[in-house]
């Protein structure tokens, strides 16, 4: 390593919550075929050997698509229907060709470790097994599908079994019968049937060069299950691969899958980036609350200071200890993600006025662009709403345009609640603003 290297402590930090957090989680990841077919595949494979090193179970799921189009050359649209392929005895055998030839470079791939580093050498064991049980598509709307089959059942308890015993296991778009029949399976399925049948912390579609819908950057991309069933619905006919991506994250989080990431993992350490720091770079749809308000807790007094701290610095807010937090955090309402604080404020109510202020309102400067402050005032306005009261007010010194663009009008202070005016600071000369409730 040259001696001029900085290395990035505080990227470092930033990751090491998400090393703690993902050590013993068991993630499912498919891996479209388009990525496989690339030369950067090998890259791609020592990131995935990084994670797991780092105390992950790997499930890896392989998109075959590309290889057999390749091989079988181009086919007449009658060998497809639906999107799913009529798979006769001929195309069964070239599928079973490809598939073991792409399992054995990633087997290959993953024997050489994470090349030039300290790890170098590390012993990966990568599995593979008739883990997908299936069952015919079989005749519909008067087409035969042949060996084309669909998902029956996962074998969880195999697959548990392997990853407890520290493997990786590599599953492929192939499933058997009782009868000993193979049929040809959808990855993208197979990928949410073991997310599901396993119960993974995380499925991770790995797509090429994929976009997400939406006018937002790539990071700030989160839905929950409704908001995606909405985008999803919205889509023209354009989008039918996004569209089938979406689909399969809303089954598997409706199915106790907490989140699913749809990652461009054409970019170099595009996982990584996604996994191990705050914004990540993926598509998120999650059955979980994510960026939520919700009540604060003992245990986030201190992020709250450290988002509040610059701003008191700069004299945008009244300095509170941290033991003034504690008598007040039952006023406080937060947005967190990941442990980390990213919004708060307080409402501190005076009954006898039918009142309320609105106290300690701060944003990360690095969020502030997504409308968290305006959300966290909303949610204080219908708090004081729901306990019935007539009037919300605030002081400022840095902050009036903003609260005049959310409809707060100049109030004099003799008009605040007379415990407020008995505290008042004349020095600092804040200004009063108001609004109905």
């Amino acid at each position: 390593m040259p001696k001029d290297t900085i290395f990035q402590l505080e990227s470092f930090r930033q990751a090491t919550p998400y090393i703690y957090a993902h050590r013993g989680k068991t993630f499912v990841l498919y891996i479209n075929d388009a990525l496989l077919a690339k030369e950067s595949t090998a890259s791609l494979i020592h990131d995935l050997a990084l994670v797991h090193t780092l105390g992950v179970k790997l499930v890896l799921v392989l998109g075959l698509r590309t290889f057999i189009d390749k091989k079988l050359g181009k086919q007449p649209a009658s060998a497809f229907k639906n999107d799913w392929r009529i798979t006769d005895a001929k195309t069964l055998n070239a599928i079973k060709e490809i598939a073991g030839s792409v399992k054995t470079n990633i087997e290959a791939l993953f024997s050489i470790g994470l090349i030039n580093t300290p790890m170098s050498g590390m012993k990966l064991n990568v599995v593979s097994g008739n883990y997908v049980r299936a069952k015919p598509v079989g005749v519909r709307s008067g087409v035969d599908y042949q060996h084309t089959g669909e998902v029956r059942s996962i074998a969880a308890d195999e697959i548990q079994k392997q990853l407890d015993a520290n493997n990786i296991v590599l599953m492929l778009p192939l499933g058997y019968s009782k009868t000993g029949d193979i049929f040809n399976l959808t990855s993208l399925e197979v990928a949410k049937h073991a997310a599901c049948a396993l119960q993974s912390e995380k499925l991770i579609l790995m797509l090429d060069k994929f976009i997400a819908p939406g006018k937002k950057k790539q990071s700030d991309n989160h839905y929950n299950v409704n908001e995606a069933k909405e985008l999803v619905k919205n889509l023209p006919k354009s989008k039918q691969q996004v569209k089938g991506y979406l689909d399969v994250a809303v089954q598997a989080c409706l199915e106790n899958v907490k989140r699913v990431h749809l990652l461009d993992a054409s970019k170099p350490g595009a996982l990584l980036e996604e996994l191990y720091t705050l914004d990540g770079v993926a598509t998120l749809v999650t059955a979980e609350t994510y960026d939520e308000i919700r009540p604060a807790t003992i245990n986030d007094i201190g992020g709250i200071t450290e988002l509040i701290q610059p701003l008191i610095d700069k004299g945008a807010l009244v300095p509170r200890t941290r033991e003034q937090l504690e008598l007040e955090i039952e006023s406080f309402d937060v947005i967190e993600r990941d442990g980390m604080v990213l919004a708060c404020g307080a409402l501190h109510i005076f009954a006898e006025e039918h009142a309320a202020e609105v106290a300690c309102l701060a944003v990360h400067p690095e969020y502030q662009s997504n409308g968290r402050g305006s959300k966290m005032l909303s949610h204080l306005e219908k708090k004081s709403a729901d306990a019935e009261l007539n009037l919300l007010f605030v002081l400022t010194t840095q902050t009036s345009h903003w609260f005049r663009e959310h409809g707060f009008k100049t109030t004099k202070i003799e008009s605040l609640p007379m415990k407020k005016r008995a505290i008042y600071n004349y020095q600092r000369n804040s200004k009063a603003y108001s609004k109905a409730v």
